[in-house]
């Protein structure tokens, strides 16, 4: 499966941009579908991954969806005036090049309130708390990019400054994947400023 997704990347159309410190490369695919990442230039690291689909009617999305990292909120979220409460828990996904990593914030319950089980057949990870105050299921799609099913045994958790943090550890099979896309990105030709196509060099 792991081949399936690179040859998707390989024939998606790409433009590259470095730009601010980052490599960022967008992805047009035959469907339609946009997948923007964007990679810090001096470690490699994925800092963002989001993807834009097609609507109802076939028409261009107009907002996108965060799978890595997240959107720079503005503190207006509507003509009426609403603002988002700062106190509300907020999920994001942030890896490590040898693990997947979620951050829960403003979350403050000590660490034992919280439990985070693989379910559904070992495809789906479930965080509740025994206090009933939150509750979240989720997939990894790298995971199921290269057809791995999830293991109890590689998470763990973690709790500081009102951060409830999950790590999952990536498998040998993602492990060398990221090892090939990131090998074949390095040979894409890239502007600074300014977008061109992606071509190998």
């Amino acid at each position: 499966m792991a081949e399936k997704w690179t040859s998707q990347l390989n024939s998606a159309h790409k433009t590259c941009i470095v730009q601010e410190g980052r490599r960022k490369i967008h992805y047009t695919f035959a469907d339609g579908t946009e997948m923007a990442e964007e990679y810090d230039q001096r470690s490699g690291d994925l800092i963002i991954r989001k993807w834009r689909r097609k609507g109802t009617f076939g028409s261009k999305g107009t907002s996108w969806d965060f799978e890595v990292g997240e959107q720079l909120m503005s503190k207006t979220l509507d003509p009426e005036g609403l603002v988002e409460s700062s106190s509300n828990p907020i999920f994001v996904r942030k890896d490590t090049k040898v693990a997947f990593q979620w951050r829960i914030r403003n979350i403050p319950y000590p660490l034992h309130v919280f439990s985070v089980t693989v379910q559904d057949d070992n495809h789906k990870l479930i965080i509740k708390t025994s206090n009933k105050k939150y509750y979240k299921k989720f997939s990894i799609p790298d995971m199921e990019r290269v057809g791995c099913l999830l293991t109890q045994d590689s998470i763990s958790t973690a709790h500081a400054n009102n951060t409830f943090i999950i790590t999952y550890k990536k498998p040998k099979e993602v492990l060398e994947m990221e090892k090939k896309i990131a090998a074949e990105m390095k040979q894409l030709k890239a502007s600074k400023d300014g977008d061109v196509d992606c071509t190998p060099s």
